[in-house]
């Protein structure tokens, strides 16, 4: 019998150094990119790995929640925020909801907060770092628009990976 598709096996995740090493021309063209290295690490999934789904808010949650509400099927949250580290996009509420929901991950540039509720949720989150203030709630926002995070352009559909060593965005699955 199947799991429930919120508990199945997290997407294959492989090194990010090892994928640095294989990909050396997809490096040297732009198709393979590494953020830079200004996100904390959160969330029980230290690796994690799938196609990305991009939102550009600054310090609104509304279209977080509401894209999280839906099937994750192992896909990776990028989240613009602005950089801003004035309030909270994620919190513990909305990491249990991607967990729930069957996200790999979430990227957000900006913070989160409940920091120990996302830590107990099996999902990965990378941030710059957290605020215990929540955003507001206006729905302001863009989905699915390129955003520019970390020193990349990253655009809905592109493939994120990420370890302890980092984050690569690249323009295509990439294969071990």
């Amino acid at each position: 019998m199947p799991l429930p598709e919120h508990t199945q096996s997290p997407m294959a995740a492989f090194p990010t150094a090892e994928a640095c090493d294989s990909n050396a021309e997809l490096i040297a063209n732009g198709d393979l990119r590494a953020l830079h290295p200004i996100f904390n690490i959160y969330g029980q999934r230290r690796c994690f790995s799938g196609p990305i789904v991009t939102l550009k808010v600054f310090e609104d949650n509304v279209l977080v929640r509401n894209q999280l509400e839906t099937k994750g099927e192992g896909r990776v949250l990028v989240i613009d925020g602005g950089g801003s580290k004035r309030c909270a996009l994620v919190g513990g509420n909305l990491g249990q909801l991607a967990q729930n929901n069957g996200w790999a991950g979430i990227v957000v540039n900006g913070c989160v907060r409940d920091v120990d509720e996302i830590n107990d949720c099996d999902v990965g989150v990378r941030a710059l770092g957290s605020n215990p203030l929540k955003s507001s709630k206006k729905g302001h926002g863009e989905k699915n628009v390129p955003v520019y995070i970390g020193g990349t352009l990253i655009r809905d559909g592109e493939w994120l990976y990420a370890d302890s060593d980092g984050i690569l965005i690249s323009k295509t699955e990439l294969s071990v």
